[in-house]
């Protein structure tokens, strides 16, 4: 997971809610997510903007996501936070998540998620806006995932209810961090600091607001890097 930074909400979605504000009967709000889906042009429009914001990546897992393999997640559930008018088109609380919508379930993910958390749970979970998100996570060359401190109980139950841990999950990301150091570690200590300087670049310029594909996984592959660098250098160092 990384921390990702929102931008403005797309014009289409202003417009929109702007539209349905008032309620003729009087009750406050007139809108909600079910009634948004009717609006095509808008909903495309919203997804594309949390593509841009998120490097085309999802929100939860970090795989490649598109227009087509992405639906909108919100991070407070619709249904327990019912109660809470608006929040369901509320752009501070939408994120685009594999998979796509009304298609085969996800074994990992925003569908595992489902609808944690309920009011009164939040504290229990690591969202990917909340700042530090990305240090409470360990991954290892091999792509497991593990909590950076094993007291921190919220980063615990994150992978545990979004099955962060999932052996195909787990599967995809030691596959990316294989593909860049190679199989047998061939990658150079060189190679390994500019593809390291890479990752980070392409982060910082996305979070200026840049339209910037990241890696799938980056998070993870930072780590990967990080670790295959300072062994490299003590290696270099000491013989």
């Amino acid at each position: 997971m990384r921390k990702i930074e929102k931008r403005q909400e797309p014009a289409e979605l202003t417009r929109w809610r702007a539209a349905h504000q008032a309620d003729p009967s009087g009750g406050g709000i007139n809108y909600g997510y079910d009634a948004l889906r009717q609006s095509p042009a808008v909903v495309e429009s919203l997804v594309d903007s949390l593509l841009a914001e998120q490097g085309g990546l999802c929100a939860y897992t970090g795989r490649r996501i598109h227009r087509d393999s992405t639906h909108v997640e919100h991070l407070r559930p619709q249904t327990p936070w019912q109660a809470y008018r608006g929040q369901d088109v509320a752009y501070s609380n939408m994120v685009g998540c594999w998979p796509q919508p009304n298609g085969p379930r996800g074994l990992y993910g925003a569908h595992p998620k489902e609808d944690w958390p309920a009011p009164g749970e939040e504290a229990q979970f690591v969202s990917p806006l909340s700042n530090g998100c990305d240090d409470r996570f360990r991954f290892n060359q091999r792509g497991e995932i593990k909590p950076a401190n094993p007291n921190d109980q919220a980063a615990v139950t994150t992978i545990s209810r979004l099955k962060l841990d999932h052996k195909l999950l787990t599967a995809l990301r030691g596959r990316e961090i294989e593909a860049v150091l190679g199989s047998m570690r061939s990658l150079s200590l060189k190679e390994a600091r500019q593809r390291l300087k890479g990752i980070q670049e392409a982060e910082e310029a996305l979070n200026r607001g840049a339209n910037v594909a990241l890696d799938p996984y980056c998070f993870a592959l930072k780590q990967a890097l990080e670790r295959f660098i300072k062994a490299a250098e003590r290696i270099r160092k000491y013989g």
